[in-house]
């Protein structure tokens, strides 16, 4: 019974990446003047992506717009670029329109409190999902091999969870409490992100068991979750983000074999073997493909700076989540506040890039053949996994040297 259950979500999670596959947005370059509708996917500075029938365009604008935003806009169109716009005309639901007060709220109050720039950056990264790090910081965050962290992801829902433990049982309070508190941070102070989302099924399909008293599978969760997203947003299939974030997740799931969200395990994987290193290892060895062929480079900074970064990042995560109960208003968390990210900051601009191979070649069926291998290799082999880690991860090395060195040798 539980492996028919595990196959028809496995065909599920097929069925919806071929429908997802179908639906996947195209690029169709416009000429001259149009008026088009469509809805915003992603913001970062003044730059807004968009989606019309199917076809993403973008534009630039100092006016507030937030992913899931219902716009009309109305200009000349180079491409895939609007480059003057005339008219824009915003829609939003009831939802969105509760989510953006809320944020908005929230966030002046939150940014209002900051000393530096980068206690605002670090402060509407990690609390808000809004990335306001130059393009010159944000390549350095993935030099250092750092960039995860300041993305909202699986890593800080379990820490927030971890909080929750201290809750009595009694009436399954903690488990209650938690599912409310990840509804609100999930739908009601961020915007619609595949990390969090994940995550958040996750969490929500395991608290429901704890409340229910059911047993709970943390891969039948992540297909779950991955089909649930893939309806709901179509769109994500070409999101590097969205991919990286299930590979991250299905390799700990089928590396660690937990009945637990793979991030509720946080402080056993954190301060685990090699203070963390090993679970450092999996992830790397799944994603490597992606950044190497998507992003064009790989660091193995995330080795050495992992630990360090993840302590700042995490402490800095737990006191914004106290200050925003107590809407900034008491001095020793917002003291504690201003230290964290001034270490943060002393840390990321003083610390070197160490590491970083430059990709200039590397095949497009990696993408899909290696990580496949990798998760197929950690269903197989029950013993020595860690061996098989390493073994793997060098021989994607060993991949990468060939293909970028190849035509020279």
């Amino acid at each position: 019974m539980k492996k028919f259950g595990l196959i028809t979500l496995l065909g599920t999670a097929l069925f919806f990446s071929f429908y997802a596959f179908r639906e996947k947005p195209s690029f169709k370059p416009l000429r001259g003047y149009h008026c088009l509708r469509g809805e915003v996917i992603s913001k970062n500075f003044n730059r807004v992506w968009f989606i019309s029938d199917n076809h993403p365009y973008y534009f630039y604008t100092k006016r507030n717009l937030f992913p899931s935003d219902g716009i009309e806009v109305c200009g000349t169109f180079r491409g895939i670029r609007l480059s003057k716009v005339d008219r824009l005309k915003v829609d939003r639901n009831l939802l969105q329109r509760l989510r953006v007060e809320i944020h908005e709220t929230l966030k002046w109050r939150a940014l209002k409190s900051a000393r530096t720039k980068v206690e605002k950056k670090l402060i509407s990264a990690l609390l808000f999902g809004e990335n306001w790090f130059s393009r010159g910081e944000s390549k350095k965050l993935s030099h250092l091999g750092i960039y995860h962290l300041i993305v909202i992801s699986g890593m800080h829902y379990a820490l927030l969870f971890t909080f929750f433990l201290i809750f009595p049982v009694r009436w399954k309070f903690r488990y209650w409490a938690a599912l409310l508190f990840f509804a609100f941070f999930t739908f009601l102070l961020l915007f619609p992100k595949a990390p969090a989302y994940r995550a958040f099924f996750s969490f929500a399909l395991f608290l429901l068991a704890k409340l229910l008293e059911q047993n709970y599978s943390s891969l039948k969760a992540l297909l779950l979750a991955y089909s649930a997203s893939l309806w709901l947003f179509p769109h994500w299939f070409t999101n590097i983000g969205f991919w990286l974030s299930y590979l991250a997740s299905g390799s700990l799931i089928l590396y660690y074999g937990s009945k637990k969200v793979p991030e509720e395990s946080f402080f056993k994987n954190f301060f685990g073997k090699f203070l963390g290193l090993e679970a450092t290892l999996v992830v790397s060895a799944a994603i490597f493909p992606l950044l190497a062929v998507y992003l064009h480079f790989f660091s193995l900074g995330s080795f050495l700076y992992a630990f360090p970064f993840t302590l700042v990042v995490e402490a800095f995560l737990i006191t914004e989540i106290l200050n925003m109960f107590t809407f900034w208003s008491f001095p020793p968390l917002l003291e504690l506040q201003h230290k964290l990210a001034d270490l943060f900051g002393f840390l990321f601009y003083n610390l070197p890039p160490v590491g970083v191979i430059e990709v200039s070649s590397f095949p497009q069926w990696a993408v899909f053949l290696l990580p496949a291998l990798f998760l197929l290799g950690l269903i197989v082999i029950k013993k020595k996994r860690f061996l098989f880690a390493v073994l793997f991860f060098f021989a994607e090395l060993l991949l990468l040297f060939l293909f970028h060195y190849g035509d020279h040798l």
